[in-house]
């Protein structure tokens, strides 16, 4: 008889035990961004580096993140508390902390149910556990951007040319010759960072859009033109997409009619912003103009560009190209 009341005691403790080891409860994974604060291997604490970070983040059914000495990335889908994943895809680099890296990414690639409960992450495998805070507002913004837009703006190099830079068209797209601004493919998988009025046209009718350059805060693109021309346009990063900021270069000639556009980009105030100097000419066959004006587009302390009316550029000091 004596020995029942420790029997009682011990199944009270026992019960209490799994209650307080709860189900997994799912919760919302897509758009999060997360920090590896501890890892389970067998009932084992996995020993993490002080030197370097484990993150993890859910976008758009793909999971990517770093870790010690590689990044990683898998396809990612849910239902309720479970998850599953695509084979695991990570880059070969080797280094120092390699035994916890492999640790790490056994544990999730065998990931089975999971629980967010607001600021922490818990996935659970089959042979251990990972839990995770929510990363940093800031450290999340930087990450955003990296793996977002920034992957498009790593394109544009920066353009070196003084004080001012001359940006002109071309009419033979095909044969470019030495034209100083043909710039790089970018891939149309990268369509998806632009905004959404220029990402539309192009998707919808085709044409190859170049990264060309960085000057002046401006990223500098060759875009599908409305003629033979490709046009030269002016893009800037905000609200986490290039937004397009103005078409600045182009041109277009037939049935004896040339109407060409050049821009430069300098700062014509030295307040250190960079304005957009618009030279236009419609010259006929023989090489008469007919129509020229000269623009000057100021750029504001918000950033945008503005037609300054009372503006006389001289036009000596912007002499147009030759096409």
């Amino acid at each position: 008889m004596n020995n029942l009341p420790k029997f009682c005691f011990a199944m009270v403790i026992s019960t209490l035990l799994a209650a307080c080891k709860s189900e997994p409860i799912g919760g919302k994974l897509e758009g999060s961004y997360w920090t590896l604060s501890t890892a389970k291997l067998s009932d084992e604490a996995v020993k993490l580096s002080t030197d370097s970070e484990i993150n993890l983040v859910f976008s758009e059914g793909n999971l990517n993140g770093t870790a010690p000495c590689n990044s990683y990335f898998a396809e990612y889908t849910t239902k309720g508390s479970t998850i599953s994943l695509s084979e695991l895809g990570a880059t070969k680099r080797f280094c120092d902390e390699m035994e916890q890296e492999n640790a790490y990414l056994s544990l999730l690639s065998k990931s089975q149910t999971y629980s967010v409960n607001g600021d922490k992450l818990d996935l659970f495998s089959t042979n251990g556990q990972l839990s995770f805070v929510r990363m940093k507002n800031d450290k999340a913004e930087a990450t955003r951007f990296s793996q977002g837009v920034g992957k498009l703006a790593a394109q544009f190099p920066m353009l070196d040319a003084g004080d001012v830079q001359h940006l002109h068209p071309i009419l033979r797209v095909d044969s470019p010759g030495n034209y100083p601004y043909k710039g790089t493919l970018i891939d149309t998988s990268f369509y998806k960072y632009f905004g959404a009025d220029v990402r539309d046209v192009w998707i919808g009718s085709g044409g190859e859009v170049m990264a060309v350059g960085q000057f002046g805060g401006f990223f500098i693109c060759r875009v599908p033109g409305r003629y033979v021309s490709s046009d030269i346009a002016l893009f800037w990063i905000k609200d986490s997409e290039m937004q397009h900021v103005e078409t600045v270069a182009w041109a277009w000639c037939d049935e004896g009619w040339c109407n060409q556009q050049d821009a430069w980009l300098t700062d014509t105030d030295k307040d250190g912003r960079t304005d957009v100097v618009q030279h236009y000419t419609l010259t006929d066959d023989r090489g008469k103009t007919k129509e020229e004006r000269l623009t000057l587009l100021r750029q504001t302390e918000a950033g945008e560009l503005l037609t300054d009316d009372t503006a006389k550029p001289e036009k000596g000091k912007f002499k147009m190209a030759k096409i």
